[in-house]
């Protein structure tokens, strides 16, 4: 398990370059745009436009802060407010249209014909016992802060910070502090 800041994230271009990204973990590591099998990142939503494609990959896109947005997938509008979340083919067209200022989502995709990803929210509280994904997967914290104790290794997250387990983390992992968060999981297929 490693505990992944999102202030020590660094911006890239998106693959169209039509704005900003910030990696938070791909497997495998370094795979760069086109050629991973899952990718979790953090977008900034600056101006109206085309989002990037991504031949036979399905994408989750889950809106974390900002005045919301309109998706326009594949013809069908699809209005966005903050907590809300989709789920589309990232090889479909999609432009989006911003509601007020930018918005920041997080992306998490999955290559398609090598895995399945599964995305619960859940609301825990102090002393929580959570059960992890397994194979692999990601704690995404979305407010509030937790603190996973797993062997005696104290990892604090805060929000927008991410544990990632890595494949043999399966069980569960004891949590104190209050958290609103995303548990992700990524099954082979």
């Amino acid at each position: 398990m490693r505990l992944v800041r999102n202030t020590d994230l660094r911006p890239g271009p998106w693959k169209n370059g039509g704005g900003e990204t910030r990696e938070i973990a791909a497997l495998p590591p370094g795979a760069g745009m086109d050629g991973f099998d899952w990718r979790l990142s953090m977008a900034t939503v600056a101006a109206d436009g085309p989002f990037s494609v991504f031949p036979g990959i399905d994408r989750v896109l889950f809106l974390l802060s900002g005045d919301g947005m309109v998706l326009d997938i594949g013809g069908a509008a699809h209005h966005l407010h903050t907590g809300d979340r989709i789920d589309f083919a990232a090889e479909t067209p999609v432009t989006g249209r911003l509601s007020g200022g930018p918005v920041r989502d997080l992306n998490i995709m999955v290559r398609r014909d090598r895995l399945s990803v599964r995305v619960d929210r859940l609301r825990l509280r102090q002393g929580a016992v959570l059960p992890l994904p397994d194979p692999a997967g990601a704690l995404f914290v979305l407010s509030g802060m937790l603190v996973a104790d797993p062997g005696g290794l104290a990892l604090q997250a805060q929000a927008w910070d991410t544990l990632i387990l890595d494949p043999g983390h399966a069980g569960t992992i004891r949590l104190s502090g209050e958290a609103d968060l995303l548990r992700i999981g990524f099954t082979p297929r």
